[in-house]
């Protein structure tokens, strides 16, 4: 995720998930002692989640699937973390 994707508050974002993503870096992660947590976005009252936001609809994963859309401001969710 871009961090200057969380300044502008007024952009138009795509909320992603691929499953090949989302295992390259828990691996990664795994290897730097890290654990990787997808975020969370609210679709119609549910949790879904999503590896990637971005202001494009598509990345470079193949099986990669627009979860969520919509402006950043009106979004509820919880970001892509690492501990």
């Amino acid at each position: 995720m871009s961090p200057n994707i969380l300044k502008d508050r007024n952009i138009y974002v795509y909320f992603l998930y691929s499953e090949q993503q989302f295992k390259e870096r828990t691996a990664i992660e795994k290897k730097m002692s890290r654990i990787f947590t997808p975020g969370t976005v609210i679709v119609n009252g549910r949790k879904k989640p999503f590896t990637e936001m971005s202001k494009k609809s598509s990345n470079r994963y193949p099986d990669c699937k627009v979860i969520a859309e919509g402006y950043i401001s009106k979004m509820k969710y919880t970001p892509v973390s690492r501990k």
